[in-house]
């Protein structure tokens, strides 16, 4: 397979439309046709995740967290991100990052944190806004296929676990050719009446410039003709962090040890009383603590995350919400481990092998 084709299949697992405005995400090192045969996966693009990649002789590595998030100035070794980028460049190795995308995909590290600390029935802390515009195209109808083929392959006609979703309808174009035309059908000067069908398709906004750029390749006219609509969406199913209820209600001291256990951290900081009982849990991997009036909202006991700082679990315990912070790495781990069979599953002949845990370089005393 080549990196375009993995590309395609995490664009399945985690559309780029899932991410948070500004994210760095996509393929941000190599190039879109070469070959992968071994791809490695990591929290994050470090030098041990590129020492890793190289020593298995992996031609791609895809990371959670990317590893360029502002324009380098240059390339000159001169800092980590530049020693990286250099190394992954001299090796032959691309680099594909699938961030705050992952994270509210279903799936992926929200859903996956949910599971593992038993929370049911869980629906996204925060929804996100999906950004999706509509592009229709008019085609004479021995095109039609060709088209619709090129648009749904460029990202066109993706409606949650449904792909190549168009709506087709009949019609006449006319057009008539005028000096300096070359027409596909018809004289220069001669009014035109033509059988097209109105093709139209939901496309992603990050995807918009490559379905016009299918449309123009597939089409056989000189000019052909389109329309792109924004369209006013709703909130979608998807979005950061999730909350759930468990089984049964649980002490928050008992239940800070699972969480503790379940993540495999050396150990969890939290506020509350120790004694209450917990039974509304909402959760957000990675450095999700100044989301947690989201839990509160959705009349939670606890929320579980990490990197919180001191003033929110402050403000969190005045509030009557408890807080557990299990860390930023320990919290999207089990997440980016839980990637390693899906693709394995999705990716024949391409051996995916699961990186160095990066939580082991940050050791407590």
């Amino acid at each position: 397979m080549k990196v375009m084709d993995i590309a395609r299949v995490m664009e399945e697992l985690a559309p780029a439309r899932l991410a948070e405005d500004g994210d760095k995400i996509g393929l941000q090192v190599g190039d879109p046709a070469a070959e992968v045969r071994t791809l490695t996966l990591t929290l994050s693009p470090s030098a041990a995740a590129l020492a890793h990649a190289i020593k298995h002789r992996a031609q791609m590595v895809i990371s959670h967290h990317p590893l360029i998030f502002r324009p380098l100035a240059g390339l000159t070794n001169s800092t980590p991100t530049e020693r990286i980028v250099s190394g992954l460049v001299r090796a032959g190795i691309s680099l594909f990052a699938a961030h705050t995308n992952y994270d509210s995909a279903p799936g992926g590290v929200n859903d996956v944190l949910a599971g593992l600390l038993g929370i049911r029935n869980v629906q996204p802390l925060m929804q996100a806004a999906t950004r999706l515009r509509k592009v229709v195209v008019f085609v004479p109808n021995d095109y039609l296929e060709k088209v619709s083929a090129a648009i749904c392959n460029a990202g066109a006609g993706r409606l949650g676990a449904y792909r190549d979703c168009t709506f087709r309808s009949e019609g006449v174009g006319t057009f008539t050719p005028l000096e300096g035309a070359r027409p596909f059908i018809g004289k220069r000067g001669k009014t035109e009446r033509v059988a097209e069908v109105r093709l139209e398709s939901i496309v992603p906004e990050e995807c918009v410039d490559g379905v016009v750029c299918a449309i123009r390749r597939a089409h056989p006219y000189e000019e052909p003709a389109f329309d792109v609509f924004a369209l006013e969406t709703p909130r979608g199913e998807h979005g950061l962090g999730r909350w759930g209820e468990l089984a049964k209600p649980v002490p928050l001291r008992r239940f800070a040890s699972t969480v503790r256990r379940k993540l495999g951290a050396p150990g969890v900081r939290y506020v509350g009383d120790g004694d209450r009982s917990i039974r509304k849990v909402a959760v957000c991997g990675g450095a999700g603590g100044d989301f947690y009036m989201h839990a509160l909202r959705h009349g939670c006991d606890l929320f579980v995350t990490g990197d919180v700082k001191y003033h929110v679990f402050i403000e969190a315990q005045q509030l009557g919400l408890a807080v557990i912070d299990a860390g930023h790495g320990h919290t999207e781990l089990p997440g980016v481990r839980a990637l390693q069979p899906r693709l394995a599953g999705l990716l024949p002949g391409v051996r995916v092998l699961l990186g160095e845990a990066e939580d082991k370089m940050i050791r407590t005393a």
